[in-house]
């Protein structure tokens, strides 16, 4: 056997293993969904069974999953918006100004990302507490802006820094203000690092669960922790489960589908330009 196709063995083996560590838990949870409580616990699990939507039904009716998936909308949402706008106005000032401490101030937003979140988590409950906001969808959405910025105004650094000044310039003496400038010849160029920071804040905010399910309240779950109130202390509907975490996953599946052309530009252009 020649060395390419022990070459070709290997990332056709690296494909499969990745599509089993990736799809399986997946397709597992989908066809549980669509099974009833007898089909899923067996010895032997079924291939071929009446699949039923009674799961889906319940979901809806038998719980708050509908309040839930509002709640998680309103976060992701507004959480998302706002790293956006933030992160846009930041990494373009830090960049078209030339600050003297503009790379300082960028490497610490980098470690700032760097840091894990559960040691974030004591300090943010305390200042979201003190002013009033725990038990409110406010909370949930400061803390996640607050973790996603760092690293939106970082990636946004790369894509500004690579667009070339005389392109601002030469707006500006044909008449153009700086804000008209930055609307009409900077933010277009930056589209892509825009799209990137969108689909990864929104996909962020989507899925967390450690600051949402400290921050908030019964009326106030969002998906994920809506989901894990489903596991009981001594039982746990996995069809149900099952139904209420395939229906989680489409939003951002449609989402990643749509943009997944800018998604590769711009997580690669951020990270390596500047």
């Amino acid at each position: 056997m020649t060395k390419r196709a022990l070459v070709t063995i290997a990332k056709w083996l690296v494909i499969v293993l990745f599509l089993l560590w990736t799809v399986v838990p997946i397709a597992l949870i989908i066809v549980n969904s669509f099974k009833r409580a007898k089909d899923i616990f067996t010895d032997v699990p079924k291939i071929f069974f009446e699949p039923t939507l009674d799961n889906y039904v319940n979901a809806f009716t038998k719980s708050d999953f509908g309040l839930y998936f509002i709640n998680s909308t309103v976060v992701a949402v507004c959480s998302t918006f706002i790293v956006i706008v933030l992160a846009t106005f930041a990494s373009y000032g830090l960049t078209s100004f030339e600050l003297r401490f503009a790379n300082s101030v960028a490497n610490g937003f980098l470690v700032g990302k760097l840091v894990p979140g559960i040691a974030m988590m004591l300090p943010i409950f305390v200042i979201i507490n003190a002013v009033g906001l725990r038990g409110t969808l406010v909370g949930p959405v400061l803390a996640h802006v607050a973790l996603n910025l760092p690293f939106a105004v970082w990636l946004l650094m790369g894509f500004f820094r690579d667009i070339p000044r005389e392109l601002e310039h030469a707006a500006m003496i044909d008449g153009c203000t700086r804000m008209q400038a930055f609307w009409r010849v900077m933010l277009p160029v930056v589209v892509p690092g825009i799209a990137a920071v969108f689909i990864l804040s929104a996909q962020y905010s989507w899925n967390e669960l450690l600051f949402s399910l400290q921050l908030t309240t019964l009326e106030t779950y969002t998906l994920p922790v809506g989901i894990a109130s489903f596991v009981g202390a001594i039982s746990v509907d996995w069809g149900l489960s099952s139904a209420a975490a395939t229906v989680t996953m489409v939003p951002m599946i449609i989402i990643g589908f749509f943009v997944q052309k800018y998604i590769a530009e711009g997580t690669t252009g951020g990270a390596v330009k500047g």
